[in-house]
């Protein structure tokens, strides 16, 4: 394998623990809110409202992580989807034909 491709498994082990982080993040975050709303009475209080901030904190980075992550999955699909057009010959021609430019497969008399 070349060095190039060990480097794009790491690229996208990374991006995979990226997302799951931020799911976790994401989840976590909203748990940890209505666990606060549910069992704070004094929902004004200080402490409360900076926890409350904290975890709406927490839930939109693991958003922010979970969309990024899937962002990058999404153009990494768009370019494998471009080159196996590329491979087959189909993106070149631009008519959908099997492979290059004029090809017809029945002969024209």
């Amino acid at each position: 394998m070349s060095n190039s491709g060990a480097n794009k498994i790491v690229e996208d082990v990374k991006t995979g623990l990226k997302g799951i982080r931020g799911a976790g993040d994401a989840l976590r975050g909203s748990v940890m809110d209505a666990t606060d709303q549910a069992f704070d009475n004094q929902q004004n209080h200080p402490e409360t409202q900076a926890s409350k901030l904290k975890n709406e904190t927490i839930a939109e980075k693991g958003k922010r992580e979970m969309q990024g992550v899937d962002d990058r999955l999404s153009e990494h699909e768009r370019r494998k989807e471009a080159r196996k057009m590329n491979e087959t010959g189909l993106a070149s021609n631009g008519a959908g034909a099997a492979r290059g430019a004029g090809h017809h497969p029945l002969p024209l008399n």
